[in-house]
């Protein structure tokens, strides 16, 4: 059993504290059970890695996580690659032996498999030619992974986190060039890539002067809905508080959160930090304020980044919604012409300040929306 705050973590979402996401969830693993490659498309915390963690869970097979947020050059990307792979063949296949090694170099060309001394065990390295590129390496390890899978008739999933960096160093399109041609031929690896920029991975597999086009079936993460949360909330409650919620208390915190996954635990958090008893609505605009003076800065830092015109379309939709956003009224209190408005809201939108649905523009993180409407 979870501790009350932990039901409503800011991180990773575990067990109890993970909100629905059941079909989302269903669909992952049906795409990694059949050999399909996946690129999860998400504003920043909308819970990308906690749904895949949680389908992981379900399935049994091995899998990786490989962070490029700390990737500048092509050899970062190759050694983050890299130790990805020696840590899969080390779940997939137990530990580091002389028959692991002959089967590696059986595969190996540019490749030198070696067993080095760990703290208890002899673990498994892979050192590089002089004269082979970090694309070269990459593919040879990623295919030596298959290969070795296959051998086994195991399943192994890599999920490249903050992969779009990868696209934005140098060289980084033969690092996408060389994990495509990997994982068109892949059976027995699935691969997984998300980030926290929408925009620039959505280029990277969307585009098709890129290595990376049509690899992957898409899967879009949208917010939870009400009814669903409805659930999960009263079930917190009941195991906090010891009573559902008041109707009027949770269509606030629906409103004030706008259902953005990571401000609804936020707020939650708050209140639980408050509250003794079943929260009011008094303690949910205090709890929003104290949500809003811890993020003020962070947040005014970021805007402050933006051009002058950018931050007077953010200030609009704050204080107006984003419904009608081309009509003359919203030219004339922006005192910007229509086609300007259309160039920063893409300008916006590749930010990742704001998203549109269906027809709306929203700010992505709700907060915004108190600290520039008392602008």
């Amino acid at each position: 059993m979870l501790k009350p705050r932990q039901i409503f973590p800011l991180g990773k979402a575990y067990g109890e504290a993970f909100c629905n996401r059941t079909e989302e969830t269903k669909e992952l693993i049906g795409h990694i059970e059949n050999g399909k490659h996946t690129f999860l498309v998400a504003p920043r915390r909308y819970g990308k890695s906690s749904l895949c963690e949680r389908a992981f869970e379900k399935i049994d097979c091995a899998w990786a996580k490989m962070d490029f947020h700390l990737a500048v050059t092509d050899k970062d990307a190759e050694r983050i690659i890299i130790n990805g792979v020696i840590d899969l063949i080390n779940k997939s296949m137990g530990s580091a032996s002389e028959k692991l090694m002959l089967i590696i170099k059986k595969y190996a060309k540019k490749l030198q498999p070696k067993l080095a001394m760990g703290s208890e065990y002899f673990k498994l390295e892979l050192t590089f030619m002089d004269n082979s590129s970090p694309a070269e390496n990459i593919a040879e390890a990623l295919m030596i992974l298959e290969k070795l899978l296959k051998e086994k008739n195991k399943q192994a999933v890599f999920l490249l986190d903050e992969f779009q960096e990868v696209g934005i160093i140098e060289n980084g399109r033969s690092i996408e060039g060389a994990i495509r041609s990997v994982a068109q031929e892949t059976q027995h690896l699935a691969f997984i890539f998300c980030g926290s920029n929408p925009h620039l991975l959505k280029t990277m597999f969307e585009d098709e002067r890129r290595p990376l086009y049509k690899l992957c079936r898409k899967l879009v993460l949208d917010r939870i809905t009400e009814d669903h949360y409805k659930i999960h909330l009263n079930k917190a409650f009941k195991a906090i508080w010891g009573q559902s919620l008041e109707p009027a208390v949770f269509d606030k915190i629906m409103s004030l959160s706008e259902r953005h996954p990571y401000y609804v635990n936020y707020l939650c958090d708050v209140l639980c930090s408050l509250c003794e008893e079943a929260p009011t609505l008094q303690d949910i605009d205090q709890a929003w304020d104290r949500v809003v003076e811890e993020e003020r800065s962070d947040l005014i830092k970021d805007f402050s980044s933006l051009s002058n015109n950018q931050k007077r379309l953010m200030i609009y939709i704050a204080t107006h919604e984003g419904s009608a956003i081309y009509s003359a009224e919203t030219a004339r209190k922006t005192e910007m012409p229509t086609g300007s408005i259309s160039r920063i809201l893409s300008s916006l939108i590749e930010k990742d300040y704001l998203e549109k649905i269906s027809e709306n523009y929203r700010l992505i993180t709700p907060v915004y929306k108190k600290i520039l409407s008392a602008s």
